[in-house]
């Protein structure tokens, strides 16, 4: 390979040195009769640079979002979760954001004037997309008829403008003020693993949290376990979690005190323990759909392509696992072929795994050493743009082939479950008001709803409202004499809310993060992480709601995908 080739592909900038933290100079070294090139790294910038106070204030933020909120319980436990939660919440962003403010004053009064100078802010798509949903989140507010609800939100399910501003005011402040590092991704999935872990010993009877609850969950059906409280809001935070920990791991951007990603594989395994006895639908379908979507991006070289298979062994350890404790030992279920199944697709996979990422081929027949490095540089190199599309689209249509035969015959032969649903729904017609645990009810009368104010909607978390208003005593006759607040899918929810132009704005803000991540995955891994961190979330969303739970955890993470859009180079 020539050196010109060299450079082009590992990514040496000889005219900008300085941006990515990278040399421009390299080392070269002979290997197996190979040339190969290494990188200079410079020393990498402090985490927390005092001459930069604002991003000080930002990282701060950052942690009190995914460490203190999570964990915060007032003294009335999940009897008043969903007010006090709104409340910490409250607090910590206007700390972030009056932290911020005074620091930007501090750096004009400290700035001589003949120095002094204005720098507007570049935005980008996401940026702008962000902007325009809260510019029609505004107007419809401003036009509707029930603008009280509007502006302060449907009571303590808070999701007014108000706190809509507060959260696009925080994905501002993560995704232009912190300059994001491999840390500012680990510690998100380390705050989500301590809620895992907390939701497992909840499981188990364990009530460290003092919540009043103390019956193991197979005995009691609590639907309440953690410090999150409902089970599908703190799936939110662990799904997201646990697949941006899995591209961590699969893209090698794990701490160096983590060296071989030992750490962050764990976390995902405990994430994923507590993910499947949270069982919630939702969050099992955003993981199936993220594993199959992100398969193309984790093949563009060879050393991804073994710790995929890792996170594949380790995930059906732990599927494995679950059914051994969980199903056999305590709900005396049979261990079954499916168990041994497991057992052994993560031995194969482990083994594969380990073969290609140790180099096992060459230590059994040192004549094909010189092959297998010429595999892996041609492996890292060939997959351009064009073909990883391509990829991607070859591997996604099978998988979409694959559902599709799965749930024909799940509707012919089965009785029950979401791919049985989706061909009862897909092959004959059949919309049962119960399917999707009585979801189906709920999304056929809002879109009947969606007509009445189709351009701006009835103004934000007006829902309970409108809904009620129409389809009030049926659907409490179906419920068992509740109302419907929220419409259980949060792209319905804002159609009525906000209309078409909110809704059409915020997906363009949503995909064009994830576009951005499929775009440059070759050469930005933090990008690839935060991109299937957000799938997961937008799959989620089609199954749930909003409310300021789990809300705010989501508009981090996705101040954290803005922020890496902006990154050149991965730092520590």
């Amino acid at each position: 390979m020539s050196g010109k080739k060299n450079k082009k592909y590992i990514g040496i900038q000889n005219k900008h040195p300085s941006q990515g933290g990278q040399s421009s100079t390299a080392v070269h070294q002979n290997h197996s009769g190979n040339q190969r090139t290494q990188k200079k790294a410079l020393p990498p910038s402090p985490l927390f640079d005092r001459n930069n106070l604002m991003e000080i204030f930002a990282r701060v933020f950052l942690l009190a979002m995914v460490f203190l909120f999570p964990l915060a319980m007032g003294p009335e436990k999940y009897a008043n979760i969903t007010h006090y939660k709104n409340s910490v919440f409250y607090v910590l962003a206007a700390l972030g954001l009056c932290s911020v403010i005074v620091a930007m004053i501090v750096r004009v009064l400290s700035t001589p004037s003949d120095q002094f100078s204005v720098e507007l802010p570049k935005f980008n798509l996401p940026d702008m997309a962000v902007l325009l949903y809260w510019g029609f989140l505004f107007l419809s507010a401003l036009l509707s008829p029930y603008k009280d609800v509007a502006f302060n939100g449907q009571g303590v399910r808070n999701d007014g403008l108000i706190i809509q501003s507060f959260y696009v005011a925080v994905y501002f402040l993560i995704s232009h003020l912190l300059k994001l590092r491999r840390f500012d991704l680990n510690v998100y999935c380390f705050g989500a693993t301590a809620v895992a872990g907390l939701v497992m010993i909840h499981f188990f009877g364990i009530d460290i949290l003092g919540t009043g609850f103390s019956d193991p969950n197979w005995k009691s059906g609590l639907l309440f376990m953690g410090p999150m409280g409902n089970i599908n809001l703190t799936s939110y935070f662990v799904t997201a979690a646990l697949v941006l920990a899995a591209g961590i791991f699969v893209t090698g951007q794990q701490l160096k005190s983590d060296r071989n990603g030992i750490i962050i594989l764990c976390c995902f395994a405990l994430m994923l323990w507590a993910e499947l006895n949270l069982n919630t639908d939702a969050g099992i379908v955003a993981l199936g759909v993220v594993l199959l979507a992100a398969l193309p991006l984790m093949i563009i070289s060879f050393d991804r392509l073994g710790r995929y298979l890792a996170v594949l062994s380790a995930a059906s350890g732990v599927i494995a696992f679950n059914r051994l404790v969980v199903r056999t030992w305590i709900l005396e279920e049979e261990f079954g072929a499916t168990g041994f199944l497991l057992i052994a697709a993560a031995v194969l996979l482990g083994v594969l795994s380990a073969f290609i990422c140790c180099d096992f081929s060459p230590v059994l027949n040192p004549a094909v050493n010189s092959t297998v490095n010429n595999t892996k540089e041609k492996l890292n190199l060939a997959l351009s743009r064009p073909r990883l599309l391509i990829a991607s689209l070859f591997v996604n249509g099978l998988a979409v082939l694959g559902l599709l035969i799965a749930s024909f015959f799940a509707a012919k032969n089965g009785k029950s479950g979401v791919l049985y649903e989706f061909g009862q729904i897909l092959y004959h017609d059949n919309f049962n008001d119960k399917f999707g645990h009585n979801r189906m009810f709920t999304w056929k009368r809002t879109l009947k709803l969606a007509g009445k104010k189709p351009l701006f909607g009835s103004g934000p978390d007006t829902f309970c409202t409108v809904f009620n208003e129409v389809y009030g005593e049926e659907s409490k006759k179906f419920f068992g004499g509740r109302n419907l607040d929220k419409a259980h899918n949060e792209y319905l929810q804002l159609l009525i809310c906000s209309g078409v132009t909110g809704l059409g704005a915020f997906l363009v803000f949503i995909g064009s993060l994830v576009v951005n991540a499929f775009r440059r995955a070759t050469d930005n891994p933090l990008l690839v992480c935060c991109g299937a961190a957000v799938m997961a979330y937008a799959v989620h969303a089609f199954f749930g709601y909003s409310l300021p739970i789990n809300t705010p955890l989501m508009w981090v993470l996705l101040g954290l995908t803005g922020a890496a859009v902006r990154v050149e180079s991965p730092q520590e």
